[in-house]
């Protein structure tokens, strides 16, 4: 194989794991906060990074809080009733070491015997390469309510990552 060829495939690879290792953060955090591995799901977001996920209120900011806020007595007792924190697959768009995801985050609670499905919320992902892994600096969650806050969010996003579509 010529040269060429040979980095071509390399590069090809390299976006796969990436896109592959990228999807594994997103994917871990609501396992982890379900499972009261506050540390675990902290452990996602660089040090200094922010976790907005109110429009209404105060972001976390830097994992130190997310950690504080995953291990607090309303999360606590959240997880003991019984929800279910599940991510839908993220559509990732990698650039160099930063990356950026948006996907849907499902939020379900239980309520006597059922579960039902509590929050929807738009997320957007802005990740990047820490060493030999990926790291997040901003997770952004918007409902997917009559406030527009997570279709603008949506929007936005794929607009940014794809131009008109």
């Amino acid at each position: 194989m010529e040269q060429e060829t040979i980095d071509e495939l390399h590069a090809r690879l390299r976006r796969v794991e990436d896109e592959l290792a990228i999807r594994r953060v997103i994917l871990s955090y609501g396992p982890a906060a379900d499972a009261g591995l506050a540390s675990t799901a902290a452990s996602v977001w660089v040090d200094d990074g922010v976790y907005d996920w109110d429009a209404n209120g105060e972001p976390y900011e830097g994992s130190a809080a997310v950690e504080r806020m995953l291990q607090d007595d309303g999360h606590q007792r959240f997880i003991a009733n019984g929800a279910a924190h599940f991510a839908g697959p993220p559509l990732i768009d990698v650039d160099g070491d930063r990356a950026t995801a948006v996907n849907y985050s499902l939020v379900m609670q239980r309520e006597g015997a059922r579960f039902f499905l509590w929050r929807v919320s738009a997320v957007r992902w802005d990740l990047e390469r820490a060493g030999s892994s990926w790291r997040v600096r901003r997770r952004t969650n918007r409902l997917l309510d009559d406030s527009g806050g997570g279709r603008h969010l949506f929007g936005d996003a794929m607009q940014s990552l794809f131009g008109e579509v």
